[in-house]
């Protein structure tokens, strides 16, 4: 299940504070629920925020944090950066170009373009790594499948 799947659209958010929203329904999620929906772990989560990753989450009388569907949103974006081994310091600096507006829309395409360039050659390992991988798997289901028949050829001579 993607994030996407499981949020509702909004009716519009503050540019400064990105994780900041006015939802169409008052829906919330647990630290619990990001979790689970998230894939993410709490101790990740709670790093986000002490990055300034993810801000906004409001807590109600007894401390319990609510997210909203825009944090969930935000939460895959960043999963996204992270998984590829985007750093930190690049995350921070995309996430303050985002607070800065519209006028660094330039900046924000051309910071996820570099990143973009340095996984090419890890993407380029990495389907060279499933090409190996698929001919292994075919050789031994080839191999299994010669066994098989010389089993049951000796099967039948004896």
């Amino acid at each position: 299940m993607s994030v996407s799947d499981t949020t509702t659209e909004y009716a519009g958010y503050d540019r400064k504070r990105p994780t900041a929203y006015v939802t169409t329904h008052a829906e919330t999620y647990s630290l619990e629920e990001v979790v689970r929906i998230s894939g993410l772990d709490a101790d990740t989560l709670g790093w986000y925020e002490r990055q300034g990753l993810i801000e906004g989450a409001e807590e109600d009388p007894y401390g319990v944090r609510a997210y909203s569907p825009i944090h969930l949103r935000w939460l895959e974006f960043l999963n996204h950066l992270r998984s590829t081994g985007m750093s930190p310091a690049d995350m921070n600096h995309y996430v303050e170009l985002y607070r800065a507006g519209d006028s660094t829309i330039a900046a924000r395409r051309e910071l996820l373009e570099a990143h973009r360039e340095l996984l090419r050659p890890r993407a380029a390992e990495f389907v060279a790594t499933l090409r190996y991988l698929d001919w292994k798997i075919g050789f031994y289901a080839e191999r299994e499948a010669v066994l098989a028949r010389s089993a049951a050829a000796s099967a039948v001579e004896a």
